[in-house]
């Protein structure tokens, strides 16, 4: 019983950590939110897809540039004080993008709302691993929650707005939960030191990281049926080449660069931060499969297809709780080794599933799928920070959302590149057999969808080999 009490999580410790929860919230579902409105921007401000691209490509390429700030913020002012400014900035940037009267102020509110949110969402890590001492491990599942949800709520929220609402409150939904969020921080979060102030800003390679973060997702944003063609290979070559003349310059810099070198030397960290580029590839691509599968497969609406992802977010939310117990029992990696079966196996089904199927069956693959998805990713998160010292976290963080975001946007990219180009080749082939048969379309497309699986779980497969590298059973 007393061994019991001594591993629960102190209740200021447990609100500190919803505190900081509740602030990156509307950052994680802002993004999925907005990307539902997308085709009612078009007509809204008589504009093209390019150009209304640009409401969530200045997002994501503005969270890109600002993550590196993120580390050194927390390195040279009170934790608190830091998180306090990065919530303001998303709330005016949110306050701004629902008085926009054209799509080019709008762009510009997204850029400010982008610019908060790269910071907010790493902050919230980096003060958590370093707050919570021997409980991080509890409290990463509480940190992962809003991650894991984020791409599966995030639709369904913005579903119901568009369904009911003006598109104003894409963004206004978000102005009552960031002035909650200041709110508690102000009062109830505690003062967090600043990690090391006597540390520079690394400017240069700040400019050059955040660069090759830029050219590469601008390059995924630019791509078509290939991710190699005329308009992106300037911007992946320059984002390869600012990346080789940052491993230059930080080797040069030693400790004081922004993302240093020796981080790599802790095994854990290279396996976490790998194992969560694939498994962030798996959790984005197959909500964004399904969603396709379910429109133009089944023939749902956008807010019925989110609906029918529910079963994976419940899946992922009755598993958190015992996510920490199997860590200890079992250790990091064979937890994670153990989840992987689940999550093959319900990509493997998926790979069968046609426009016939029931959505009962596809309803018990999803809530399987969650719950090997929770136990994958939440575990990863965790161990890249296993003995790794508090004043590296900041940087490390910096670490692991710079690569999610690139590889999780390339790998995304790349499975919908997949899927569209063998569902032109189905299309090229059954060509005559389509003017007689008009549903035979929805067939190829769930074949084209299966292929996009198949690509999906060899990739979970893979998380096998960065695994290797995670701490066993004796890591408390």
């Amino acid at each position: 019983m007393l061994d019991k009490k001594q591993n629960k999580v102190p209740q200021d410790l447990m609100t500190m950590a919803w505190i900081l929860v509740l602030g990156s919230l509307a950052p994680m579902l802002d993004g999925t939110m907005v990307n539902i409105a997308i085709p009612h921007f078009v007509t809204t401000f008589h504009s093209t897809l390019a150009h209304v691209q640009w409401i969530a490509s200045a997002y994501l390429l503005t969270m890109g540039i600002a993550i590196p700030f993120s580390g050194w913020l927390l390195n040279r002012f009170d934790g608190r004080l830091a998180y306090f400014w990065a919530q303001v900035i998303f709330l005016v940037g949110s306050i701004i993008a629902s008085l926009s009267p054209n799509l080019n102020w709008l762009i510009v509110a997204r850029i400010i709302q982008g610019f908060g949110a790269g910071l907010l969402i790493p902050m919230l890590t980096t003060l958590l691993v370093q707050q919570a001492g021997p409980y991080f491990r509890k409290l990463m599942i509480v940190v992962g929650l809003p991650m894991m949800l984020g791409p599966i709520f995030g639709p369904i929220i913005g579903g119901l707005i568009m369904n009911s609402a003006s598109w104003e409150w894409i963004f206004l939904v978000n102005v009552p939960v960031s002035l909650l969020a200041i709110i508690d921080i102000f009062w109830k979060l505690p003062h967090m030191p600043a990690q090391n102030t006597s540390k520079p800003f690394d400017l240069v390679g700040t400019l050059l990281m955040g660069g090759f973060v830029t050219a590469l997702i601008y390059a995924v944003v630019k791509a078509d049926k290939t991710l190699w063609n005329g308009e992106t290979k300037p911007f992946i070559i320059l984002g390869i080449a600012l990346l080789i003349l940052y491993l230059i310059w930080a080797y040069i810099r030693k400790e004081t660069a922004v993302l240093p070198l020796h981080l790599f030397k802790f095994h854990s960290y290279v396996g976490a931060t790998v194992g969560l580029i694939l498994a962030s590839i798996i959790m984005n691509g197959t909500s964004l499969l399904l969603t396709t599968y379910f429109q133009s497969a089944r023939g749902f609406s956008a807010l019925n297809a989110s609906y029918a992802l529910i079963p994976q977010g419940i899946g992922m939310f009755l598993a958190r709780p015992l996510t920490g117990k199997l860590m200890d029992k079992l250790g990091v990696r064979n937890l994670v080794f153990g989840s992987l079966i689940l999550v093959v196996a319900g990509l493997v089904a998926l790979t069968q599933v046609d426009e016939t199927t029931s959505m009962w069956l596809i309803s018990v693959i999803l809530f399987i799928s969650g719950v090997g998805i929770n136990t994958v990713f939440v575990p990863l998160m965790t161990d890249a920070y296993t003995g790794m010292p508090k004043q590296d976290v900041p940087e490390a963080t910096i670490g692991t959302r710079i690569f999610q975001n690139v590889g999780g946007a390339y790998g995304t990219s790349l499975v919908s590149m997949v899927v569209s180009n063998k569902f032109t080749q189905l299309l090229t082939q059954q060509q005559t057999a389509l003017t007689s048969h008009p549903n035979l379309a929805q067939h190829l497309y769930s074949t084209a969808l299966s292929n996009g699986f198949t690509w999906l779980a060899w990739l979970a497969f893979a998380i096998v080999l960065p695994c290797l590298l995670l701490s066993g059973k004796e890591a408390k």
